[in-house]
């Protein structure tokens, strides 16, 4: 288990599948909610800035159970360290049931604090609004996608998504339904990835990013216009944009075969290029309607 030590309830952030069995709780009614209410007695864990040396001393604690009851274990308090000397986390293993003389192995905990990393670090590559790869997460595949491309000479495509008048939207709407716009655009998305090694996320406010492996101009376009259509035809009502009943969004797109001596930057700002021509321009949409107009009478 994972706990926050970063305020005195210590919200619990991550349990594993051996805590549900031990406890029969489900991670899903545990996570989020504070470490108080699944121990029933024994030493907690400190705040964040009254960590002491042996922190990591097991002590005993009694668990409660899902079916009733509780079980009394020897618990391992291992700090997990954003900042020297301030612990951010708290990872609490068993190392063995307070009335067994069995000590668990050190390989054991080892593993678990390998696993509880992994899961932070995880957490800190995930946007917490739509649940997909955030920027950081997104600008590692594609450093690691343009290296693996250039070496072996094929090539690399990327898309750039921009939920069209995403700010207007907010402030007729609120966050929470923007955060729900965006978390259905994220899935139509995602959901159109087909092959493995695709990949998306967000990495701004009202932005997307995809990169595609080894797919040609055509493919990565037909990717793009493809998405497009798909959040158009989730008809999601936007009241304040200016060119539409519902939400859209515009994309930009670059594919090439990286030279040796070339950066990826250059594929992100070719896309970022064809992004900023295909947005949507309020004032020409408006003549074009006029001259429409003006044409039928």
């Amino acid at each position: 288990m994972i706990v926050s030590a970063k305020t005195a309830d210590f919200p619990v952030i991550y349990v594993n599948t051996a805590f549900e069995t031990l406890t029969g709780m489900d991670a899903g009614e545990v996570i989020g909610g504070q470490l108080a209410a699944l121990v029933e007695s024994g030493r907690m864990p400190e705040p964040a800035g009254e960590w002491l040396p042996n922190g990591e001393e097991p002590c005993e604690q009694s668990w409660r159970l899902q079916a009733g009851g509780t079980i009394r274990l020897n618990v391992r308090r291992t700090p997990l360290f954003e900042h020297p000397g301030k612990p951010a986390f708290w990872l609490l293993t068993v190392v063995s049931a307070a009335d067994s003389n069995e000590v668990g192995a050190e390989a054991a905990l080892r593993d678990a604090l390998q696993d509880a990393r992994r899961k932070i670090k995880r957490l800190e590559r995930t946007d917490s609004a739509t649940g997909v790869p955030n920027e950081e997460a997104f600008n590692e595949i594609l450093h690691r996608d343009w290296a693996i491309a250039r070496r072996e000479q094929r090539r690399l495509g990327v898309v750039l998504f921009c939920v069209d008048f995403l700010e207007e939207y907010r402030h007729s709407l609120g966050r929470h339904a923007t955060d729900s716009v965006l978390r259905k655009v994220a899935h139509a998305i995602n959901g159109s990835l087909r092959r493995e090694g695709d990949f998306g996320a967000r990495v701004g406010d009202d932005r997307f990013a995809v990169v595609l492996g080894t797919a040609d101009e055509a493919q990565v376009r037909d990717f793009a216009e493809r998405v497009v259509k798909k959040v158009s035809s989730l008809a999601i009502p936007h009241p304040k944009s200016p060119v539409a009943r519902n939400i859209t969004i515009s994309c930009g797109y670059a594919s090439e075969v990286p030279e040796w001596t070339s950066v990826c930057n250059t594929l992100l700002e070719n896309a970022e290029r064809l992004l900023l021509q295909n947005r949507p321009d309020p004032a020409a949409d408006a003549s074009k309607r006029a001259d429409l107009k003006r044409q039928s009478r």
